[in-house]
């Protein structure tokens, strides 16, 4: 017997009538390769990071992308700097190597731009790429999350600057809840 959904996908589990679409988490759907800023929703965002590992998961501990999130907005106390990582939710993370390989790389990356744009609309923050100020959080996170996640894997990596916030290795619903209050606390509106 064939369920009303089943009829709707292909073999692939891709929907007939649109397959470049996916589902997304509190209902809908986006099209990544095509995004619409109308449907990207905050709690998609937050849940999505606050469920992915840092590090493609070569962690000691779990820490979650939301967490990376809120702590490097609390570097620069600016919503693009939340919201930096938010085309993830849509398309996950892929290892620096991946984005800078010949050929694939240059296709991820461009996908990846065109859900930043459509974020940056549906938030009204600046386009991007990112600013010289949510860049330099981000790699302070990065050096402090080498420092406390990754030391098993010989990263040399600089010292984060003074003032460069401690981990606090959130479980995933307590990263949800902090991201969402995060946005609304950066002047952030849905």
């Amino acid at each position: 017997m064939t369920t009303a959904t089943e009829s709707k996908l292909n073999k692939d589990g891709l929907l007939k009538s649109s397959p470049a679409t996916i589902y997304v988490y509190g209902g809908g759907t986006i099209e990544p390769l095509n995004p619409n800023p109308d449907d990207i929703k905050l709690e998609t965002i937050a849940h999505c990071l606050s469920n992915m590992c840092r590090w493609t998961g070569n962690t000691i501990e779990f820490m979650s992308v939301a967490e990376h999130s809120v702590l490097a907005s609390r570097i620069t106390e600016d919503l693009e700097t939340l919201m930096h990582d938010g085309q993830e939710a849509f398309i996950c993370d892929l290892a620096r190597p991946l984005k800078q390989a010949e050929g694939f790389g240059e296709k991820y990356l461009e996908i990846e731009r065109g859900l930043e744009e459509a974020i940056a609309t549906r938030f009204g923050l600046r386009p991007p790429p990112m600013s010289k100020e949510t860049k330099y959080a981000d790699d302070q996170m990065l050096f402090r999350e080498a420092k406390e996640l990754v030391p098993h894997l010989g990263v040399e990596m600089p010292e984060p600057d003074e003032g460069t916030p401690w981990l606090e290795l959130w479980s995933p619903k307590e990263a949800e809840k902090a991201f969402i209050s995060r946005f609304f606390e950066l002047g952030g509106k849905t």
